[in-house]
C-alpha cells in the first residue's frame, strides 16, 4: 500500500497546486481586463479630446476665414466707391482745364476784359 500511497500523494499535491493556478488566472485574466477597460476608457477619453481639439481648430479657423473675407468685401467696395470718386473728380478737371471754360469764368465771374489779340505783321516793313 505504501506505493499506491505514494502514487496518490503527488496526484493530490498535482490536483491542489491546479486550483490555486485557476484562481491565479482567473485573477490575472480579470487584471488584464480590468487593465484593458481601463486602457479602452483613457484612449476613448483621449480620442475625444484630440477630435474636440480638431473640430475646435477647424471652427476657429473657419472663422477667421470668414473675418478675412468680410474685411476684403468691405476694401472691395470701399476700392470701388473711391475709383467712381476718383473718375468723377477726373473728369470735372478735365471739364475745367478747357480754355473755353477758363475764359467764360475770367469774363462773366472775374469780369476781366477780353482785348483783341494783337496782330504781328508778316511783311517786312515794319507794320
Amino acid at each position: 500500500m505504501s506505493a499506491v500511497q505514494q502514487e496518490l500523494r503527488p496526484r493530490r499535491e498535482a490536483w491542489g497546486q491546479t486550483v490555486p493556478r485557476r484562481e491565479r488566472d482567473v485573477r490575472d485574466a480579470e487584471r488584464r481586463a480590468a487593465r484593458r477597460r481601463l486602457w479602452n476608457r483613457v484612449s476613448f477619453a483621449v480620442c475625444c479630446m484630440v477630435s474636440f481639439a480638431a473640430v475646435w481648430w477647424v471652427a476657429a479657423k473657419g472663422a477667421e476665414i470668414y473675418e478675412l473675407n468680410d474685411y476684403h468685401a468691405k476694401l472691395q467696395s470701399a476700392i470701388a466707391a473711391q475709383q467712381a470718386v476718383n473718375a468723377n473728380l477726373q473728369m470735372q478737371v478735365s471739364e475745367l482745364e478747357q480754355p473755353a471754360h477758363i475764359l467764360n469764368v475770367a469774363i462773366n465771374k472775374l469780369h476781366m476784359v477780353y482785348k483783341n489779340p494783337v496782330m504781328i505783321p508778316t511783311q517786312g516793313n515794319g507794320e
